[in-house]
């Protein structure tokens, strides 16, 4: 039986990987969330206000909360209120603000308007003001486009064609192209600057050069996990993203994986599975040591059941099969 990994998606942006997640959970906030952004992609412009000022008078701490309430006081046209939520939002986080806007679809209607411009002139601002290097930055976000180019249409091309179809192998021709280009730059950035972290690259760009790391070989994962770990200890990298390369790479080295981040695909049934885990029984403990959540809210986004039992069942099968294979070459 042949076992292939199924590379994750998407690492640096996972907001919609979770669900909707609230910053209160406070009955009143949800609720009053909930209804300012069911009235804002309604076009119901000072009902969402009045919805945003109940929910911002208990908690205001959400970004992507705060920059739907300034959207609709830019569409009701409320100057007053614009700037208090913009400015509310890029006191949060500078880089996070712009990072929203641009990747929510909801905002597209704002595109090219005094929003737009607005969002983007408080970027540069708290860029500038942050002595990061813009240029560096742009480049990174550029390659990290690049490298989930043909990544983001790979589970929509397998379900259709298949794993080992011509149009996967087209994907994966177009993939590897870019992630060697990818790879080479990213060498090239750490020689001349150390890893570039959120001092210097900004928040939203600091996991560019970890995502193109993982997606490299195993000698090349083995070689940078070091200074991964390192960063993560200074906060550079969460350690819930380093703890998916330490899964990568003692997977790759025929170990047992620690965290539980690595699924394989079974391609004679289709079925999802976990990658052999080191301690089945106590993963979800483990898990959260780096800020993971249990293990079957990871695999629900796959739609399969974890099942502790199950899964040191289905390794033991796997390793008997081997090793009868082994003995009939033998």
């Amino acid at each position: 039986m042949k076992n292939y990994i199924l590379f994750l998606l998407f690492i640096s942006f996972s907001i919609h990987l979770s669900g909707q997640q609230f910053s209160s959970t406070d009955p009143d906030y949800i609720k009053f969330v909930k209804a300012g952004e069911a009235a804002l992609n309604a076009e119901k412009y000072d009902s969402c206000l009045v919805y945003y000022k109940d929910a911002f008078q208990i908690k205001q701490t959400s970004i992507l909360s705060t920059l739907r309430g300034a959207a609709c006081a830019y569409s009701a046209g409320n100057k007053e209120i614009l700037d208090q939520y913009l400015s509310i939002a890029f006191e949060l986080n500078w880089d996070q603000t712009k990072m929203i806007f641009d990747r929510y679809e909801e905002f597209r209607y704002l595109d090219e308007t005094a929003f737009e411009t607005r969002i983007q002139t408080e970027w540069e601002k708290g860029a500038i003001e942050s002595g990061i290097n813009l240029t560096l930055m742009a480049e990174l976000n550029e390659i990290a486009i690049t490298d989930q180019l043909q990544r983001k249409e790979m589970r929509g091309v397998r379900e259709k064609f298949g794993w080992q179809s011509p149009q996967m192998d087209s994907l994966w021709k177009l993939q590897n192209i870019s992630d060697s280009l990818n790879l080479n730059r990213i060498e090239e950035i750490i020689a001349e600057y150390g890893y570039p972290g959120p001092s210097l690259v900004g928040p939203s760009a600091a996991s560019t050069a970890f995502m193109v790391i993982q997606h490299s070989n195993q000698e090349k994962q083995e070689q940078y996990l070091p200074m991964l770990k390192e960063q993560a200890d200074k906060g550079a990298l969460r350690w819930s993203s380093v703890a998916l390369m330490i899964d990568r790479v003692l997977l790759g080295k025929g170990e047992k994986q620690i965290y539980g981040s690595q699924i394989f695909t079974d391609q004679e049934t289709g079925e999802y599975y976990f990658g052999e885990i080191e301690t089945p029984l106590a993963v979800d403990s483990i898990r959260a040591t780096v800020g993971l959540g249990p293990l079957q809210e990871y695999a629900d986004h796959w739609n399969f059941t974890w099942d502790a039992d199950k899964h040191i069942s289905r390794h033991k099968k796997i390793k008997e099969k081997k090793a009868m294979a082994e003995k009939k070459e033998d």
